[in-house]
């Protein structure tokens, strides 16, 4: 095991090179062309780049016939830098889904109804489960740690837990999971029960309603010992705070209030804190008709200001998302193959890598109009601007995989040969309890 460095860039992708089973040249170059692209239109384009010393067909053998290996988790577990940001000694991970929306796309099974706003029309598609470790505060580097396609017979949630107790088999460092509101089912919450050094932080709804620590039985009454006591609804708070704290995020003041000893009805097992973020004017008043509510199953002496960062640092998985698909081109493969979707998640998830570790050596190449400091000191770059620079830093430092050797002409389809129809399938709706068969047209 190694831990990456500012300088050692070499060594990982030559470790993606050596654990690369099937393919390994060929998905190499084409995880640097797609880290230098800028827009990716779809893989295919990605063979017109200088860094691509293939042809086109190579693209299409590397997605359907290359072979990742079951190691790139380790490997981005190993590749993590001891100097990434800890809040109160704590790693800081974020978990989210993002959706990849394919509506028309007949001959692609498993599809689903996708997340939408109420007055939305439906949307069909797949969607993905992403895992990533937080970098560095005040900016959006993450660094994916595991993705997961979500199949119409399970659920965002429990995939996520299935993703948390992966993560903590491998990594048992100090951590917290952060997540919205989708994840504070007894599904994923449940993950956290038998798990040590791992903990949650999950939004809640603001109407959401806990309970407190039960009450104890008169000495000799009969049945099973209380598992509930009061209610506690978040909207119509009677009990008063175990910790209050006030301060400020940089210009902005804060209030966080804490209850402890407060559990999920389902979830009796999982006892943990209520945290209350309410954003304030200068006069003290919220500036926001809504606070934040929050759920920390971690220990009850971590500082509430702590668990406000904590949390409020996870949106940088948003950004990452917007990222990857506006210059990674994360949803840019309209492929019906399945196991040829995932592998490219896997590659667009080693080209942020590549950008995450060069981050610190690549000469800065910001626009003109880009500001460059922030009070007084030298902004760090962001994946954009880093993706400007990544060309250059790449043909200067060369890679592993060996240049392309002349296959001569392919031989084609034999005379005759007609394939035969693709299957359509029917798009999944879980309200039904059967899943539909494909079928032939």
């Amino acid at each position: 095991m190694f831990f990456v460095t500012k300088t050692n860039l070499s060594e990982f992708r030559e470790a993606v090179y050596q654990k690369v089973v099937w393919r390994p040249a060929a998905i190499l170059d084409l995880m640097d062309a797609l880290t230098i692209a800028g827009h990716v239109n779809s893989p295919v384009a990605l063979s017109e780049s200088r860094l691509f010393r293939r042809k086109f067909s190579s693209v299409y053998d590397a997605l359907v016939h290359g072979d990742l290996g079951d190691e790139l988790k380790t490997l981005f577990n190993s590749s993590q830098d001891t100097d990434w940001e800890r809040i109160a000694g704590y790693e800081v991970h974020a978990i989210d889904a993002t959706p990849n929306e394919r509506m028309s796309a007949e001959t692609l099974a498993d599809r689903g109804v996708l997340k939408a706003q109420q007055k939305e029309a439906v949307h069909y598609g797949h969607k993905h489960s992403w895992l990533v470790r937080l970098v560095q505060r005040g900016t959006s580097w993450v660094a994916p740690e595991d993705i997961e396609r979500i199949s119409t017979a399970t659920t965002d949630t429990k995939v996520a837990a299935q993703q948390v107790k992966d993560l903590a088999v491998g990594n048992q460092r100090p951590k917290v999971i952060t997540a919205d509101s989708r994840y504070r089912d007894q599904h994923f919450l449940g993950a956290f029960a038998d798990l040590k050094n791992t903990y949650a932080l999950v939004r809640l709804q603001n109407n959401q309603k806990l309970s407190q620590e039960p009450v104890p039985k008169p000495k000799g009454s009969r049945g099973a010992p209380r598992k509930h006591g009061a209610d506690f609804q978040l909207n119509a708070i009677e009990r008063e705070p175990d910790a209050l704290e006030e301060f400020y995020l940089g210009k902005q003041k804060v209030r966080v209030r804490v209850w402890h000893q407060l559990h999920f009805k389902r979830l009796a097992k999982v006892v943990g804190s209520v945290v209350c973020v309410a954003f304030l004017k200068e006069d003290g008043t919220p500036r926001y008709k809504r606070p934040l509510w929050l759920f920390w199953t971690g220990p009850e002496e971590v500082a509430p200001q702590d668990l406000c960062r904590m949390y409020l640092w996870r949106f940088a998985i948003e950004h990452l998302f917007r990222f990857l698909k506006q210059h990674l081109g994360l949803n840019s493969h309209r492929s019906s193959n399945l196991e040829s979707l995932q592998r490219w998640m896997w590659i667009v998830a080693l080209a942020y890598w590549q950008l995450l570790l060069m981050r610190d050596t690549v000469k800065p190449d910001r626009p003109a109009w880009h500001p460059r400091k922030k009070d007084g000191q030298e902004k760090p770059l962001t994946p954009a601007q880093v993706q400007r620079s990544a060309q250059t830093f790449l043909l200067q430092s060369g890679t592993p995989a060996p240049n392309a050797r002349p296959a001569g002409k392919g031989r084609g389809r034999q005379k005759g040969f007609h394939p035969p129809p693709r299957n359509r399938f029917d798009i999944v709706f879980k309200t039904k309890k059967t899943h539909s068969q494909p079928k032939i047209c």
